[in-house]
């Protein structure tokens, strides 16, 4: 089920996985079973990269905690104007309040406080 969130870009699915990954490794659950470390080690560093649709959208969620313009946004992610509009609709289906103060894009400081 996790591996189809990683796939759908399910924002809340993934952060959901995420959080609950880095939990696991910070209280040490792995420890006995190396095979498992990596491969909780191996999820972690991809959700946490710009390969995944969710590493991309936790990147953008971190610009706009500083307010950015469509262009800021569109440059920080080297990705097109539809695409960060497609990831804005993602984000607010999944509760992500994001507010329009004159021309930059702004959500909540400490949003990825689980994960960061």
């Amino acid at each position: 089920m996790a591996i189809q969130s990683l796939k759908r870009s399910d924002f809340t699915e993934t952060y959901a996985v995420h959080a609950g990954l880095r939990s696991a490794m910070k209280a040490k659950l792995f420890a006995k079973e190396p095979a498992t470390l990596r491969a909780a080690e191996k999820l972690l560093k991809y959700l946490e990269s710009e390969k995944s649709i969710y590493g991309r959208q936790c990147k953008m969620i971190r610009l706009m905690q500083k307010g950015a313009t469509i262009g800021q946004l569109r440059k920080g992610l080297n990705c097109s104007r539809r695409t960060v509009f497609r990831y804005f609709l993602e984000l607010e289906n999944a509760d992500v309040d994001i507010e329009l103060k004159g021309s930059k894009y702004h959500v909540a400081k400490g949003l990825l406080s689980l994960v960061s």
